[in-house]
């Protein structure tokens, strides 16, 4: 039990370092660097405004941004629509108390 309880220590401790840890600014910097070439890349290769090639860069924009956005969400995985409630947490405690009172001895 002791070691299953350790063991739970130490994934909290990892978890809460890792909340603390984010990609670094200079691979945002990158990240952002790329998409603006390719999407400028798309710009120039479709200099000629046809309906099907502005409809590819607008698909080629809007991948590269959910990617990005992706990677935002999955940087920080306890914040904004990622966030995890407390209802859970509280509901298992409030059962683990009640299974402890129901294993004291009646006095």
């Amino acid at each position: 039990m002791l070691n299953l309880l350790a063991a739970a220590h130490q994934s909290r401790e990892t978890r809460l370092f890792q909340m603390t840890q984010g990609v670094p600014t200079l691979i945002w910097t990158l990240l952002i660097v790329f998409a603006a070439a390719l999407i400028g890349c798309m710009l120039v290769f479709a200099a000629e405004a046809s309906l099907s090639k502005a409809v590819l860069l607008g698909v080629f924009t809007s991948s590269l941004t959910l990617a990005l956005l992706t990677v935002r969400m999955l940087d920080f995985p306890f914040e904004s629509a990622l966030q995890l409630s407390s209802h859970d947490f509280n509901e298992t405690l409030g059962k683990v108390d009640r299974l402890i009172a129901a294993a004291r001895p009646n006095d």
